[in-house]
């Protein structure tokens, strides 16, 4: 093989393998996703738009703008459900800038019935992930703690639960934070609030800042969740996997 032709082999194995790190990271596994550049859409096409309830507005975010709450009256209202999960992964950023030690809702389904999904910081300011009726408990936390110096700052927070495994995992700043067995039974995204719950007998609104809310419908692995956290969604869907796996291969073929 002469030098041009090995490194072009070269080039495209490089490019086979950067393909790879974004395997789950596709439409496919793209359950609903928000990046709150100026709207509340679901840019997946999948239907579940935001409404815009109260005087949210858009600000400079971590990635482009993001949406800011006032903590009151303000969330983002999911008119309809989006379909039971027995995987399911939640990766955002999360800016809090006020209300430390009261309920702070990331997604809260409307009601509280068998199989729905609450996600929120509890009054005990870790994380919580909760589904109605799921054997071990309603409730699991994560270790980590959204209080003082973590207070008026970018976070990124992803969390991953698995019914098969019976296990949810959750991670900061593209850490494994921590791992609990819990669970055993799906759980459900029905009409809901992002960054508040406005059913609820209390007040549980956001205030702060809320940016690339993603929600996959399988467990991320650590390096895709990294990835998120670092290029932003839209950078990682503009690498086309599978298009980009066919040509990759294609080119390794023409120059051997």
């Amino acid at each position: 093989m002469n030098n041009l032709r090995f490194w072009s082999v070269f080039a495209c194995l490089i490019l086979l393998i950067n393909t790879s790190i974004y395997a789950k990271i596709d439409p496919n596994t793209i359950s609903a996703a928000w990046l709150f550049e100026g709207n509340a859409e679901d840019i997946t096409g999948n239907g579940f738009d935001g409404k815009i309830e109260g005087g949210a507005k858009f600000v400079q975010g971590k990635i482009g703008k993001a949406i800011e709450l006032d903590g009151k009256d303000d969330f983002v209202k999911i008119p309809k459900k989006i379909g039971s999960f027995e995987e399911i992964t939640f990766t955002h950023w999360v800016n809090s800038t006020d209300r430390d030690g009261q309920w702070r809702v990331f997604f809260n389904n409307d009601g509280w019935k068998g199989g729905d999904i609450h996600y929120q910081l509890h009054p005990n300011k870790q994380i919580e992930f909760s589904i109605n009726g799921n054997p071990g408990g309603n409730d699991t936390f994560a270790n980590f703690m959204i209080t003082g110096k973590e207070m008026n700052k970018w976070v990124h927070v992803a969390t991953a639960y698995s019914a098969k495994e019976k296990k949810i995992r959750f991670y900061i700043n593209g850490e494994l934070s921590n791992e609990n067995n819990w669970g055993g039974n799906p759980g459900v995204l029905d009409v809901a609030g992002i960054g508040g719950w406005f059913s609820g007998a209390i007040q549980r609104q956001w205030q702060g800042l809320l940016d690339e809310f993603l929600i996959f419908n399988t467990i991320l692995e650590p390096d895709d969740i990294k990835k998120l956290m670092e290029d932003g969604l839209d950078k990682i869907l503009s690498v086309q996997p599978e298009s980009k796996l066919t040509t990759t291969w294609a080119a390794v073929k023409t120059v051997w």
